[in-house]
């Protein structure tokens, strides 16, 4: 949508940078003006050394009728928000997700200034938050390009738009040109891996095939998303934790942090297998291979570049 002009209840600096942790916001909205138009859905994905970690989204309910031409152009309309929550429980959801992240976006001045909007208006707060406009990086780094509507430089980037104008697919979007302009403007920085979403092949999410088993997760993960992770197992039967007890079955290690080799949770769970006790440690890698290898698990996207792919 068109550049607004800076909110009066925005308070964060525009950053002309490239933060390693931050989360991507996108709004949907009723009409242009944070005044007089809605909200009528907000997601957002955090992101933790360049790899996503957590989201939020949530259709929100508005104080009119979707306009036509909004529910051609998102896909939303009033049968979709009817049980939905209000935009005052929502924004206070979404701030608590929030925190204190540098926020990223699409011509992001539009998405802040109906955050902040709402946020004053509900709560008497402001949007204290610095944020990065990956609208202006594009300017900066493909000043050739002469069209910079997110689509044209998803485009651009080979990175795929099926969805786009639902907030959490733009997200996605916008996280893919975000990093691919990283790589173009920081000296030697490469894309992190590429973070598989898993889902279960439906025969065994009935057989549960990890029922009352004790997972535990330990460390930073390279190419798994570990909310999607999590979900998995438990979909599976399993109770999934953070920290290694007597108790625990399986521990699947994150490699993109070393440190976790030295870390009391994995010293844990080695000393108890050279003890004798019957629990398993996997890198994240051979967990997935083995899952996949079983038949349990499909991979069915990949959340760094929002691209689908048949495996």
């Amino acid at each position: 949508m068109s550049s607004v002009k800076r909110n009066r209840y925005i308070d964060g600096k525009l950053l002309l940078a490239y933060p390693d942790d931050y989360t991507v916001l996108d709004i949907e909205t009723t009409g242009l003006s944070p005044q007089n138009d809605y909200i009528t859905e907000i997601s957002a994905i955090k992101y933790r050394n360049n790899r996503r970690v957590d989201e939020f989204s949530s259709l929100v309910k508005p104080e009119l009728s979707i306009p036509y031409y909004i529910t051609r152009l998102t896909g939303i309309d009033d049968a979709m928000v009817a049980d939905a929550p209000a935009i005052d429980e929502v924004i206070l959801s979404f701030m608590e997700f929030l925190a204190d992240d540098i926020i990223a976006g699409y011509n992001v001045g539009f998405d802040l200034s109906f955050i902040a909007e709402n946020l004053a208006g509900y709560y008497a707060k402001r949007l204290a938050n610095d944020y990065v406009d990956v609208m202006k990086l594009a300017q900066n780094e493909l000043p050739f390009l002469g069209r910079y509507k997110q689509t044209a430089v998803a485009e651009y980037f080979n990175i795929a738009i099926a969805g786009a104008h639902r907030a959490l697919v733009d997200c996605g979007i916008c996280n893919g040109c975000y990093q691919k302009l990283k790589e173009l403007a920081v000296a030697d920085y490469h894309l992190p891996p590429q973070q598989r979403e898993l889902a279960i092949v439906p025969s065994f999410r009935r057989l549960r095939p990890l029922a009352d088993k004790n997972i535990v997760l330990l460390g930073s993960f390279d190419g798994l998303y570990v909310k999607n992770l999590r979900e998995i197992l438990t979909a599976l039967g399993a109770s999934v934790a953070y920290h290694v007890t007597a108790a625990s079955d399986m521990v699947i290690v994150g490699t993109a942090d070393a440190s976790v080799c030295d870390g009391a949770d994995l010293q844990l769970a080695i000393s108890m297998k050279s003890a004798g006790r019957n629990i398993y440690i996997l890198k994240e890698d051979v967990f997935c291979q083995s899952v996949l290898a079983k038949g349990w698990l499909m991979v069915v996207r990949d959340n760094l570049l929002n691209k689908r792919k048949s495996f």
